[in-house]
């Protein structure tokens, strides 16, 4: 956001910088053109009027001069000479009085001229007629009306030209004034404006390095910080741990590093939308920040983990961060108008017991975070040697597990569900095997949650499906037309877009009736998203295919969402079975269980059988369908068909 607002701030200025030069630069233009056009009319107007004023005047006296000297001389040829000159000076004056007149004058200077006019009027005569007697014969009375009329005469006009003369100086003057003061103003708006143009370079250059700035402190920030919570990010939580231990070694005290891992996360993600799982990623680091101190370092590490390091004297003071933060984050979240709870697991390790640099504190109370969730969530492990070893195997499975896939080393085995009223198998459970080239034959509990989070279930899950179809019709063929297949599905798989389809395809591609397939869901895939869920059960309803709830009774739905879910079996789970020979708790529950299933119309299963005093008291209560060990455990597909013609009624008569 910051580096466009500051491109943007920089380029406004720089174009409102030109916009500005251009204005200056237009303004003063105008103005040295004002300037310029002033001074030349001072320069080519007033002064030339001056000019030809002095012209006359000069004309007017030398005229005046020359006939007086022409009524002096007794010398015939001086005498031409001054009259030759009285006549140039009169031509000058003329011509310089027509010129005068073609030039713009004011009102006063118009007035000058006609009076000039009138007065040169009548002195021309008199001059005219005093030179000529003067230069046909000279005598006393030419001189004598030379001194007395015309020269007078003459004067009168020089004295008008003196005025005439004056004036135009005046005009002169305040022309050449104006555009003094013309010059002054242009200069005075140049200096403004270049001002003002230096001052705005300076404000965007200071705009532009305060977001420059600001945009580099953001890009740090963001380089160093979690977008979402504002909290440090792995790269400095690490820096900063670096620093701890280092002062922490310095001062020999202990620092405790804190792995804290949201339980079921992806829950609220897939149920509330991740819009909420931001609120609730946010409202956890708000709790984080309030439990630890200021010198502590809280960061956000990755989508729902969080890390916290702490200097300490003792270790009592490392488990007291951590206990409170289990206690605030176990408590209730008021997200998009909903309230729930939610918790952590936290792994602990300690400098410098665990060890000596950040890396090895952080991977090993990643580890000990693994061993708190795997023991129930909700609680904290402290790092040991153990849980080191356990990691270990565990990375070394994940890797052995991608080459499973690839070498199918993945088998298929089924376990019977025995009808308690006919006496006869009516369906198998299909289940997955592990064949470990060096530790044998595995269970599913083993490796299908490392499946689950490598996303290979899915993978493994579609071709258990296919061929537990497929073995299935076979044993249509072979005369077991009423026998059934369950197979099981996960979160990933049921939540599938190609659900459906592939379902569709495994009953197509085998040739097997739809109603012979049943698919097992536990309750937690339902409470991700009800609506959602109940849409899919309805598109495998309407394949013909029946669908079970496993575990029944240890998940999350309640009655009201069962009254919901369009399923046809409710599989008891074995925690119920378990003791029921000696619990009369778990006999009422298994008693209101099948009520329950029998209001509703659907069929029950009973898992976990494993003794003849179970066996017993399930039949006593009118369960139809068991399944476990007592009847036997998962085998091979080609031990099934013998399991399935064997009366198993008679026999446990016979017992």
């Amino acid at each position: 956001m910051f580096p466009a607002t500051w491109q943007r701030v920089l380029l406004a200025g720089f174009v409102a910088q030109l916009l500005l030069i251009l204005f200056v630069t237009l303004i003063g233009l105008q103005q040295l053109g004002s300037t310029a056009s002033n001074l030349g009319t001072v320069v080519d107007v007033h002064m030339h009027k001056l000019s030809l004023t002095k012209t006359m005047m000069t004309a007017a006296r030398e005229r005046t001069l020359s006939m007086f000297r022409l009524s002096m001389s007794h010398d015939p040829f001086e005498r031409d000479t001054l009259f030759m000159q009285f006549n140039k000076y009169g031509a000058e004056f003329a011509s310089a009085r027509l010129a005068l007149l073609r030039m713009p004058l004011s009102m006063r200077q118009h007035e000058l001229l006609d009076l000039q006019g009138r007065l040169t009027g009548i002195a021309r005569p008199m001059q005219n007629r005093v030179v000529d007697r003067l230069r046909s014969n000279f005598d006393g009375k030419a001189e004598e009306q030379a001194l007395n009329s015309a020269i007078p005469a003459q004067n009168k006009v020089l004295d008008t030209l003196l005025l005439l003369d004056a004036e135009t100086q005046k005009l002169a003057l305040e022309a050449s004034l104006k555009a003094h003061q013309a010059h002054d103003v242009a200069r005075f708006w140049m200096l403004l404006l270049s001002g003002i143009a230096l001052l705005l370079g300076f404000f965007v250059a200071a705009v532009v390095m305060h977001y420059t700035r600001r945009a580099s402190r953001e890009r740090e920030h963001l380089a160093t910080h979690d977008a979402l919570t504002g909290l440090p990010n792995r790269m400095l939580f690490t820096d900063r741990l670096g620093q701890l231990l280092v002062r922490a070694q310095r001062r020999n005290t202990l620092v405790g590093v804190m792995l804290i891992d949201l339980d079921r996360f992806k829950r609220v993600n897939d149920t509330l939308g991740h819009a909420s799982g931001d609120a609730l990623i946010c409202e956890v680091a708000q709790r984080l920040r309030t439990v630890t101190r200021a010198e502590d370092i809280v960061a956000r590490l990755d989508g729902d983990e969080f890390g916290v390091a702490i200097d300490a004297a003792r270790i009592g003071h490392i488990l007291q961060v951590v206990e409170k933060i289990l206690r605030v984050a176990s408590g209730p979240y008021q997200i998009a108008g909903r309230e729930f709870f939610s918790s952590c697991s936290i792994g602990v390790s300690v400098y410098p017991n665990d060890g000596s640099d950040g890396n090895s504190l952080l991977k090993n109370a990643g580890t000990a975070t693994f061993t708190a969730k795997k023991g129930g969530r909700n609680r904290f492990q402290l790092y040991g040697t153990a849980m080191n070893a356990m990691a270990e195997e565990r990375l070394q499975m994940e890797i052995e597990l991608h080459y499973a896939l690839e070498r199918n080393e993945f088998l298929f085995h089924y376990q019977p569900k025995l009808n308690l009223e006919t006496g006869r198998i009516q369906g198998v459970e299909a289940l997955i095997r592990w064949n470990h080239p060096d530790k044998g034959l595995l269970s599913p509990a083993v490796f299908l949650e490392l499946l689950e989070e490598n996303g290979g279930i899915i993978k493994i899950g579609r071709t258990l499906l296919k061929e537990a179809c497929r073995q299935t019709a076979c044993w249509h063929a072979a005369g077991f037309t009423d026998l059934n297949v369950a197979v099981n599905v996960s979160s990933k798989e049921f939540w599938n877009d190609n659900l459906i389809i592939d379902v569709s395809d495994a009953l197509r591609q085998a040739g097997l009736p739809p109603q012979s397939l049943h698919l097992e869901l536990t309750e937690g895939i339902f409470m991700q998203d009800v609506d959602a869920a109940v849409s899919i059960i309805l598109a495998l309803k309407a394949l013909g295919v029946a669908v079970a709830i496993d575990d029944f009774g240890t998940g999350y739905s309640s009655l009201a969402h069962l009254k919901r879910f369009p399923i046809d079996i409710l599989k008891i789970d074995r925690f119920f079975v378990k003791d029921i020979p000696r619990s009369t708790v778990n006999e009422a529950l298994i008693r209101s269980i099948l009520a329950l299933s029998q209001g509703l119309g659907l069929d029950t299963v009973a898992e976990g059988v494993e003794t003849r005093e179970q066996l017993d008291v399930l039949r006593a209560l009118g369960c139809q369908v068991v399944q476990g060990y007592f009847i036997s455990r998962p085998v091979a597909a080609g031990e099934i068909a013998a399991l399935l013609t064997r009366d198993w009624l008679q026999e446990f008569d016979q017992v």
